[in-house]
């Protein structure tokens, strides 16, 4: 009778001791999720997050991304739509979802993340209320964060705002990619890389094209739940609302080897290939419009303060730059510094003024 009741005694001190153990693990885990809201990015990887009229969960008028640094459990409420990570995450939008701002990877204010990698937003449809989409966008006022190799993929939705390739307000953006197909109206502006404040905008890209014979579309590989939507917009109307910006930085950096490229579109604003708003250089970027009709001015690299311009290239084939400011430049520095060695090529084109530092060539219009 002792030896039971001794063993059952035994019994109870481990069964007490492994839930003392277990509660001790979940308060661990626990404290791991919620202790703070910053969050290292690489901790979750590559997740893929596809929204269409048929979605469980409820996005209208809330934000979607597809890898985050905000939320941790994946969960959703009626403002967000979080599964987790900020690289190699993709967000897919299909016809019928309703979203308001959209991105591939997102990096909140109070972050500890610095970088963020190989995120993509594919935009086959959706009503996005005149909000904006973004390969990766990084929201961090607490570090420098780096953004590089993210892209943003059009060829369908509507009442898109903004599209950046990638966008952070302190660091670089470099390598990001913007396509734009099948005649997609945007609202505002095109941004390769985007710095909002102090930063690089370096070897980022911009092709906008109102067929699908680029060569650089789409991805075809892209996961595809519903055909594209029909394009809106009438063939005549300027389906780029606002500036075309292969890399832009706000404050003082660089924007170097940006590329933008555009075939047979209509842009309402300007077209850039490398714009720095403070001090630095634009250099070595290069725009390509092909049968295209710009309304502003087309620029290849522009340097709103001091710094150098060179090495930029424009080149227009059949196409037509026109009202008041329509002019094309090379390469231009407002206040001081040098701007030398770019390179315009007009072809069969209809410019108002045409403003080198360089070499300038051009054949007759027809």
């Amino acid at each position: 009778m002792k030896k039971a009741k001794t063993r059952r005694s035994r019994l109870c001190i481990k069964n007490v001791l492994a839930i003392i153990v277990m509660f001790a693990c979940t308060s661990i885990c626990f404290g791991m999720l919620t202790e703070s809201n910053d969050y290292k990015a690489d901790v979750f990887e590559r997740h893929e997050v596809i929204l269409n009229a048929s979605s469980e969960v409820d996005i209208t008028h809330g934000k979607a991304v597809a890898g985050n640094s905000d939320r941790l459990d994946g969960t959703a409420n009626e403002s967000d739509v979080f599964p987790l990570a900020p690289n190699g995450c993709t967000l897919i939008v299909e016809n019928g979802a309703k979203v308001e701002e959209a991105s591939g990877a997102y990096i909140r204010y109070n972050s500890e993340c610095k970088s963020m990698k190989g995120n993509k937003i594919i935009v086959h449809g959706g009503d996005f209320s005149d909000e904006d989409i973004h390969g990766a966008y990084s929201d961090s006022t607490k570090n420098v964060v780096n953004v590089s190799g993210n892209r943003a993929e059009i060829d369908g939705g509507k009442e898109i705002g903004s599209v950046f390739g990638g966008y952070t307000r302190r660091g670089t953006v470099s390598g990001n990619e913007v396509f734009i197909e099948k005649g997609v109206t945007i609202g505002r502006n095109v941004n390769g890389g985007y710095v909002y404040g102090y930063g690089n905008a370096n070897n980022n890209k911009v092709t906008i094209s109102s067929s699908t014979d680029s060569a650089s579309s789409v991805s075809s590989t892209s996961p595809r739940v519903s055909p594209p939507a029909p394009s809106s917009s009438p063939s005549n109307d300027e389906r780029i609302k606002g500036n075309v910006l292969g890399g832009y930085v706000g404050g003082d950096g660089d924007a170097k080897n940006n590329i933008v490229t555009i075939n047979d579109e209509r842009i309402k604003g300007h077209v850039l290939g490398g714009f720095v708003h403070g001090d630095g250089d634009a250099n070595d970027n290069k725009v390509t419009i092909n049968d295209g009709r710009i309304k502003k001015f087309v620029v290849g690299g522009f340097v709103h303060g001091n710094g150098d311009a060179n090495n930029n290239k424009v080149t227009i084939n059949d196409g037509r730059i026109e009202g008041e400011k329509g002019y094309v430049c090379g390469g231009y520095v407002e206040r001081n510094g040098n701007a030398e060695k770019n390179e315009v090529t007009i072809t069969s084109t209809t410019v108002v003024l045409v403003i080198v530092t360089s070499l300038f060539s051009a054949s007759p219009s027809p």
